[in-house]
């Protein structure tokens, strides 16, 4: 008798166990408990780099930066938006928002399955890459001063100094659209130099002395590759897996760039003395500025 109240026992509690199991799945089924509501992933047309995607208790908010060059802000389309699970927007993929306001702000209301609402602001940045386009070569200059006092100073054009480097000057640099952003957030393109018409690329050789100074004056080289343009407004280009960085580049006006050039330490110890005066290569460890004045084309 013990033993079939004990077995009936059991088999109640499996029972009732397998109700509770049961109710549990349903609720999870129906989704009744989720109240997620986020962005997780999102892109516009003309996004660079990725999305900044902030939430707290009170406030959500996305910034992203934008390519701005031909791009109308009032229609800016959506190319990808990952929500919460079973998550819904106001908005989808392919459809665009309106950025044309003081603030370049947009938002977008995502409702969880539960039916909690929460509205995201996203803010873009509108970059303009002032480097894009093609440029030809308006003067390519250096400065130097020993600091002596004794006369070793002054500036003049490089073709001036090395007259075989002329053949740059007709040279066409061109900078391509951005095509991203890297993780430090730098955005980057395409990079290319074509010799001009005379199809010769410049020499940095001293006569002289039979020295190749391109180290110090072939910073922007011939051939493809790529820029990245730095927080500070100086660029890194690289062609052939060697880089070089400039200083900080200046937009003279819409039509003119002037990119400075690094000269590097002076190397003052290296002063021809028997030839102070007639030495160019005395100018060239004295360097103290050196750059490219770009006209667009």
């Amino acid at each position: 008798m013990k033993t079939t109240i004990y077995s009936i026992l059991i088999l109640i509690t499996a029972l009732l166990f397998h109700s509770c199991e049961k109710d549990l799945m349903d609720e999870v089924n129906e989704g009744n408990w989720n109240n997620e509501r986020n962005i997780l992933g999102i892109n516009l047309n003309k996004q660079i780099g990725e999305a900044v995607i902030k939430r707290t208790a009170d406030e959500a908010t996305i910034n992203i930066t934008v390519n701005a060059v031909d791009l109308d802000l009032s229609a800016i389309a959506i190319t990808d938006l990952t929500l919460s699970y079973d998550a819904t927007a106001n908005t989808s993929v392919g459809e665009k928002l309106d950025f044309d306001n003081p603030e370049n702000k947009a938002s977008i209301t995502v409702t969880s399955k539960k039916g909690e609402t929460l509205i995201w602001d996203v803010f873009i940045e509108p970059f303009v890459n002032e480097l894009e386009g093609s440029w030809s070569i308006s003067s390519f200059y250096f400065m130097w001063d020993d600091g002596f006092g004794w006369g070793n100073a002054g500036e003049d054009e490089v073709a001036a100094l090395l007259p075989a480097s002329a053949s740059g000057l007709d040279d066409v640099i061109t900078f391509g659209e951005v095509k991203g952003a890297d993780s430090d957030g730098r955005v980057f393109g395409d990079y290319e130099r074509t010799t001009g018409d005379d199809g010769a690329v410049a020499s940095f050789v001293y006569e002289s002395t039979g020295v190749d100074w391109s180290s110090l004056f072939g910073q922007l080289p011939v051939g493809t590759g790529q820029w990245v343009l730095n927080k500070d407004n100086s660029i890194t280009i690289t062609v052939d897996d060697k880089s070089y960085t400039t200083s900080i580049f200046q937009k003279e006006d819409e039509s003119t760039l002037k990119i400075p050039l690094n000269t590097g330490a002076q190397e003052l110890d290296k002063i021809n003395w028997d030839n102070y005066y007639g030495d160019h290569s005395n100018k060239f460890i004295a360097g103290t500025a050196l750059y490219y004045t770009l006209m667009r084309l």
